[in-house]
């Protein structure tokens, strides 16, 4: 396959697949399967987004003062992180 292609490996037959399509050109077999479930999964939890601790309506102020810097260092964590992601593979190539 040609260098501009992202291909991904069908867990059914174990072939490489062009990544964009639906469906492995080999067996058939849907190849975004897991992602699609996992998905739903964080839906039906209404979780989609970066795991922080939440502030609920329901929590006594002092909880609500309290989770406000936590959230902020968990953040920052965040970005540090990702900024360490990326030099990783800045570098890689």
């Amino acid at each position: 396959m040609s260098a501009g292609i992202h291909v991904k490996k069908c867990q059914a037959c174990g072939s490489y697949t062009d990544a964009k399509i639906e469906n492995c050109t080999h067996c058939g077999h849907p190849i975004h399967e897991a992602r699609r479930n996992e998905l739903k999964k964080r839906r039906a939890v209404e979780d989609i987004h970066i795991p922080i601790w939440r502030i609920n309506n329901e929590d006594p102020i002092w909880l609500q003062i309290l989770k406000r810097p936590v959230q902020l260092v968990q953040l920052m964590l965040y970005g540090i992180v990702a900024f360490f992601i990326y030099l990783a593979t800045a570098f890689a190539h």
